[in-house]
């Protein structure tokens, strides 16, 4: 047997070889991370990580043997994956570049067998082989970044991919095109009229509405009756945050839809494209739709979930047979959430992802017709969700009279009284929120015996517009009063012992560490940044959200352009207000949230002599990819909260 084939039959076969206690068990990243059915059920395809590299390895359904594992050479590794036929799979390529941990993609993709042959390169600046119905320029085909948006499970052949030139940054509307995934002959169907596109397909293959932001960042949607119409504008919305957003067809002239109309909370609608009638299927009071269920096909609605807190399902279409199998797992996965991942084509097999706030979660097969469920392997092998912390839903009222909801995770084993607190602001803040899951992060705290507090504040998606909308210009203020107001409440039910207290977050929840500590600075023993902004003024100068006029409007819109509220609301210029000790850690290559925020920090407090400790780690984005520079952040987290809350 070939090393590499041992190897991996080792690693699906060991359940847990990693002290629960131990940084590494946090720090990893997780063993398997995606697993897919090929449409005819007769073989899984499962990706992980081999010698620091993503691979694919090809496995018989029956036997679990390996017929192949897919591996790229030098600095490239498997990337995005689906099975384009029964015997074919598609793979995006991602390779590591010199100065970033972190893997990066160009948009190509590659084709081979199940059994490793046939491999080529089918689409993107490198593919080779003739192409018809593309623009030609000196004898070359121009291409651009690739993604698929559909798989035409009723052809073996082709797929629908779209693709935005790399040489039109002015004119960046992509094309749609059917892809052969054997030769990489593509056929353009058609160009969107609207910029950073997104098409939605109907029943019979055919891209029918299509959503995106023009160039000035006005959020668009089109329609078409049929591919030999034209784009017609349905509706924008000079804000870039449509109310409306197709899900899938209900039939040739309806489609499903989540809107918001003129409600506060998003519901799912049936509209007729042909009257404009529209039908309102379910709205929640609290919460916005956060998942839609949709057939093996992408292209029928049966189910969608709702989570202020715990998951909630709402079966749309009870007439489906999908209905009744979701509400099978769900019977056989008590106290879980799970995801239908993968299907075959008749949706008989599926491969089905369980888990909840103390499992990370495992992939198992469903043989729907057999009533049959079988593990295959779980993503974090060594964690044992026995020995995990519990996470618990908690609401509080904010000093104006508004509930809020947040989660409240407690160690295990101890009595809830009296606990060492980390609150953990979110980043975002309005494109994230928190959900009750596992956290490597959270979980690596509460097993040193802290509580954690994380605050689905103001701003936050998810809970309605207006709830969001109340966040914005409200960084430093409404934002973090929430934050603030909720860590008192914790205080004020005995939970926490108000002297340990420590507040540490990433992105904008780095900001909310800094500024929360300027607003209440006797409230917080420490405070941690991580990738963290601090400098409102520079984000309208330096990183990747300004390049663009959609950033610009954004940052407008949800910021501001009143300096002196900005400065106000910047903690490098308010560094006097600070009392508690501070740890700043920044990747040097972050393009989101440039590291000149954490150096201007630094200096401000350096110049006032306020204890700041700073790690600047090469080489590491806006998120940090190295499992040793992970592993290295946690120790220096966890040696400077235990210093600073009596540990």
């Amino acid at each position: 047997m070939k090393p590499w084939i041992s190897a991996f039959l080792l690693l699906f076969s060991v359940a847990t070889w990693a002290k629960p206690a131990d940084i590494t068990a946090f720090s990893r990243a997780d063993q398997y991370t995606e697993v897919k059915i090929s449409p005819d059920g007769a073989h899984l395809a499962i990706k992980m990580p081999i010698d620091g590299k993503q691979v694919l390895a090809i496995l018989d359904a029956k036997t679990k043997e390996t017929r192949h594992i897919a591996r790229f050479s030098g600095e490239k590794q498997v990337g995005a994956f689906d099975w384009g036929n029964d015997e074919r799979l598609i793979v995006q390529l991602d390779y590591f570049r010199g100065l970033l941990e972190r893997p990066v993609t160009a948009g190509e993709w590659f084709a081979f067998n199940l059994d490793g042959k046939r491999t080529r390169n089918i689409f993107g600046y490198r593919a080779g082989g003739p192409e018809t119905g593309t623009r030609i320029r000196n004898g070359q085909s121009i291409k651009g970044y690739g993604e698929i948006v559909d798989l035409l499970r009723d052809d073996d052949d082709e797929i629908l991919i779209s693709s935005t030139p790399f040489d039109q940054v002015a004119d960046a509307s992509p094309f749609l095109y059917r892809l052969n995934i054997y030769n990489g002959r593509t056929r353009k169907v058609t160009r969107s009229p609207v910029p950073e596109a997104t098409f939605l397909i109907d029943h019979q293959g055919r891209a029918r509405f299509v959503s995106g932001i023009s160039e000035k960042g006005v959020s668009q949607i089109y329609y078409r009756n049929d591919e030999d119409s034209d784009w017609e504008l349905l509706r924008e919305n000079a804000k870039a945050d449509l109310d409306l957003r197709p899900l899938a067809f209900a039939g040739d002239n309806e489609v499903y839809v989540r809107a918001s109309a003129d409600a506060d909370l998003t519901g799912v609608y049936k509209l007729n494209m042909t009257n404009g009638e529209s039908q309102l299927l379910f709205r929640d009071k609290v919460a916005d739709p956060s998942h839609f269920w949709l057939s093996a096909d992408g292209r029928h609605l049966y189910a969608l979930e709702v989570e202020a807190d715990y998951p909630e399902y709402v079966f749309i279409d009870k007439a489906r047979p999908e209905t009744q199998m979701l509400k099978d797992l769900l019977a056989a996965f008590p106290g879980k959430q799970v995801r239908i991942v993968s299907q075959t084509q008749d949706g008989s097999k599926s491969v089905v992802l369980a888990f909840s706030d103390r499992d990370p979660g495992g992939f198992y097969l469903y043989d729907d017709k057999a009533k049959a469920l079988s593990k295959l392997v779980s993503r974090r092998p060594w964690v044992d969700p026995s020995q995990s912390a519990e996470m618990k839903p908690i609401e509080f009222t904010a000093r104006d009279g508004q509930l809020i909801r947040g989660f409240l995770t407690l160690p295990p084993g101890q009595e809830v009284k009296n606990l060492p607190l980390v609150v953990n602001p979110h980043g975002g803040p309005y494109q994230a929120r928190d959900w009750w899951e596992y956290r490597s992060e959270t979980q690596l705290l509460a097993s040193r015996g802290m509580a954690v507090l994380q605050v689905n504040f103001r701003g936050s998606p998810g809970f309605g517009k207006a709830f969001q909308q109340a966040g914005y210009r409200q960084w430093g203020g409404t934002i973090q009063h929430d934050i603030i107001d909720g860590t008192r409440y914790l205080i004020e039910q005995g939970i926490v012992d108000k002297e340990r207290i420590c507040i540490f977050g990433a992105s904008f929840g780095g900001y909310s560490a800094m500024q929360s500590a300027i607003l209440e600075p006797d409230l917080f023993a420490c405070a941690i940044g991580f990738m963290g902004v601090y400098d409102l003024p520079l984000m309208f100068e330096e990183g990747d959200v300004p390049d663009s006029q959609y950033g610009e409007n954004y940052l407008q819109r949800v910021l501001g352009e009143d300096m002196a509220q900005l400065k106000a609301f910047s903690p490098v210029y308010q560094v006097e207000k600070l009392k508690a000790p501070v740890l700043l850690i920044h990747g040097d290559k972050d393009e989101r949230a440039p590291i000149e925020h954490a150096e201007r920090l630094k200096a401000a407090l350096e110049a006032r002599k306020h204890p700041v400790q700073y790690v600047a780690m090469d080489k590491e984005g806006h998120v940090f990819y190295n499992e040793q520079n992970r592993a290295e952040i946690y120790e220096t987290l966890l040696g400077f909260l235990e210093t600073h809350l009596k540990l």
